[in-house]
């Protein structure tokens, strides 16, 4: 690969398109430089006029804002970063980040924390401080969203104000690979703090506004941080609730000596997230097994007495909804029925990239079709692909005692409950047009009575829930695709698990 080349900005201010945009401001012989990506850059300093670099300062903690400094120690020059970036950055706490396994986990604290640290780095870039560089004094403004602690750096320049907001924006009013904004996955925590950002960012007086990807922003940079500070909000918004305005309906059970929950004569809802399903022969069938709620299936089936676990069924491939499988299968002898959406990637978890997955393999006794019907007993069920908080989710309903039941993991909740879903992200695997909207058709398709899902919640369904989520869908996909730059959800947005994927591609691939 080619050294980046310099392109001129303002005399003696310099962009290098490296994996990252990098920034060198010379002062003499000497320079500083905001951000660093591989460092292939410093092999044009000289033909610059630049005779040593003394600082770097990094914007935030992503690989290709550093990838050429990891491992690194005894550096010419002093490497800086924000306040709180010391756990992404230090190499014990980055080995020890690296070191605990990922599975399990939900949405990491980080896309793109290093693969190892730089050895001598200065978490001291204060929020609404200052270094200074010689007499110039050089700013620094929390501008979160890449990271809770990401920074913007202001220093002047010719008479010029110059921002350098590292991934806080991007040219049009738009965010390089908005889903960093998704701390968790389901509340617009990292969408509201990155437009509270955004607006301490518009309010400073700026000449040029130097993002970390794409173009630098020289006309109008504060409208388009104002466009940008919108469509945050619309993001924000659409991490609310998906049916404004419905009533919760829910069922009334009868609560057993056991602390189970009789939904109906023949269904019982256990523990937080479990569902047993009787049959007239003494056989049941254990919807979500999870592993927290094993002490309370036994409770409930020695209060039931004579009812043998048989069959399992699960919603979605989440840890506390089929990690149980193992030990109920060797308990019961009751054998696992999967859709293969659920299946897929709880075959190999240890190399599969997906939140909440459980820490070993579960291969399942049978298959369900991808869309079909499957008969448990003397209960026949619908069966089809679900989506909806994330792309592994399945769907089944059958009629209970009267009464059609579908069970239905953790996409739709109650409205009170999560706003009414199990939240969307991009790591979960979220879609939307394919998603949510299909997955709300088919449940005004089949129009069942009760809907069971995860956390302890079944509910009367109504018509009217459901077409909101249609509707908030439409409206929440708008708002993701306006973030990115391209425009494109899959280029832009939905490539997280490829992002993850390459990350350890850019170890130390850089200029020594």
């Amino acid at each position: 690969m080619t050294d980046p080349k310099p392109i001129e900005l303002l005399p003696s201010l310099w962009r290098f398109e490296d994996t990252c945009n990098v920034y060198v401001l010379r002062d003499g012989d000497r320079a500083i430089a905001i951000d660093f990506g591989s460092g292939r850059w410093m092999a044009r300093l000289p033909e610059l006029g630049i005779g040593k670099l003394e600082h770097v300062f990094l914007t935030h903690h992503h690989t290709d804002q550093c990838a050429g400094l990891l491992g690194k120690a005894d550096l010419p020059f002093a490497v800086h970063a924000p306040m709180g970036e010391e756990a992404f950055l230090e190499p014990e706490k980055v080995k020890a980040y690296h070191s605990a396994p990922w599975y399990g986990r939900g949405c990491p604290q980080s896309y793109l924390v290093p693969p190892e640290g730089i050895p001598g780095v200065r978490c001291n870039m204060d929020w609404c401080g200052d270094i200074f560089w010689g007499n110039r004094r050089i700013r620094f403004v929390l501008t979160p969203g890449h990271g809770p602690y990401a920074c913007s750096v202001i220093l002047d320049q010719q008479g010029r104000q110059i921002v350098f907001c590292g991934d806080a924006a991007h040219d049009g009013g738009t965010l390089w690979q908005p889903f960093h904004l998704e701390w968790d996955h389901y509340t617009g925590g990292g969408a509201l703090a990155a437009w509270e950002g955004i607006m301490r960012l518009a309010g400073v007086g700026m000449d040029l506004l130097c993002p970390s990807h794409g173009p630098v922003i020289d006309q109008k940079p504060a409208q388009a941080l104002q466009l940008l500070s919108r469509r945050l909000m619309d993001f924000f918004k659409a991490k609310g609730s998906v049916c404004p305005g419905e009533k919760d309906r829910y069922v009334e059970p009868v609560i057993r000596p056991s602390g189970a929950k009789e939904v109906l004569p023949h269904l019982y809802q256990f523990g937080g997230n479990g569902y047993l399903l009787v049959s007239s022969s003494g056989e049941a069938l254990i919807v979500d097994p999870c592993l927290g709620d094993v002490s309370a299936l036994k409770a409930l089936l020695a209060e039931l007495g004579n009812i043998r676990p048989t069959a399992m069924a699960v919603s979605h491939y989440h840890c506390d909804h089929c990690d149980a499988i193992p030990a109920l299968r060797d308990r019961y002898g009751a054998k696992a029925w999967l859709h293969p959406k659920i299946a897929e990637p709880l075959a190999d978890p240890e190399h599969t990239i997906m939140p909440w997955l459980p820490p070993f393999p579960i291969h399942p006794d049978h298959l369900w079709p991808e869309e079909g019907a499957w008969r448990w007993q003397e209960y026949s069920f619908a069966v089809s692909h679900w989506p909806g908080q994330t792309w592994g989710h399945c769907v089944f309903m059958a009629s209970v005692d009267g009464q059609k039941v579908l069970f239905g993991g953790d996409s739709f909740q109650p409205a009170s409950r999560w706003s009414g879903t199990g939240g969307f992200c991009a790591y979960n695997k979220s879609r939307f047009r394919d998603g949510y909207i299909p997955s709300a058709c088919l449940a005004l398709e089949w129009s069942p009575d009760i809907i069971a899902t995860g956390h302890g919640t079944f509910y009367r369904y109504a018509p009217s829930q459901f077409r909101k989520i249609i509707r908030w869908a439409e409206s929440a996909e708008k708002a993701v695709r306006a973030l990115c730059p391209s425009g494109d959800l899959e280029k832009d947005y939905c490539i997280v698990h490829d992002i993850l994927a390459q990350n350890a591609a850019l170890r130390r691939d850089s200029w020594a």
